[in-house]
């Protein structure tokens, strides 16, 4: 569920990457690896069937776009206002580093960038619900569900920017051409190049 990069699965690939850097001795930002922990958000708040059933009748033999409208601002507040089961907030409040982290979805830009461990609760919900906006659920039609994808969490500083020789490094580690975004010197996110 809540997992040191070290530690985590190495699905999916940028984690994976991500540990071949710090394995070869590539500064790698401390990072939480969250999988699986969506999910239990999901689940534990009937949240599937209550978005399912705002979308009924929105994917039919044409597309209802007053309907699919208000089934996303739907799914988008209810994820924004469930609550994670306390003892998974106080575990993953308990695992947060301090200062600034950032938030976002393996192997996707970044989302958010927060200073406060509750602010970063509030920035994995919105992450969530991010799934749900307009554009995101017209792009995965007619499939309602999102993918699942591990949610990470990293230290940073106030900068983010890509780095052209820790680049050329992380590409001989992996073995194909890859640009590195790093912060305070240190690789936060691997994209392909």
């Amino acid at each position: 569920m809540i997992f040191l990069l070290e530690k985590a699965p190495p699905d999916p690939a940028e984690v994976a990457q991500l540990q071949a850097l710090q394995a070869a001795g590539l500064p790698v930002t401390p990072t939480l690896v969250l999988g699986g922990l969506e999910a239990e958000f999901y689940q534990l708040g009937n949240l599937a069937e209550q978005i399912r059933r705002a979308f009924e009748g929105v994917f039919g033999a044409r597309l209802d776009e007053e309907k699919l409208e208000k089934a996303c601002a739907f799914a988008e507040k209810l994820l924004r206002e469930s609550y994670l089961l306390p003892e998974r907030a106080d575990e993953l409040r308990a695992a947060l580093p301090e200062g600034p982290v950032l938030v976002r979805y393996a192997g996707e830009a970044p989302f958010g960038l927060e200073a406060g461990k509750q602010e970063t609760l509030w920035a994995l919900k919105r992450l969530w619900a991010s799934r749900w906006q307009l554009d995101a659920v017209l792009l995965r039609a007619p499939e309602l569900a999102p993918p699942e994808t591990a949610s990470l969490v990293q230290s940073v500083g106030d900068a983010l920017g890509p780095d052209e020789a820790l680049s050329a490094r992380a590409s001989e580690v992996l073995g194909f051409r890859v640009k590195v975004w790093t912060s305070q010197g240190r690789v936060v996110r691997v994209e392909p190049w």
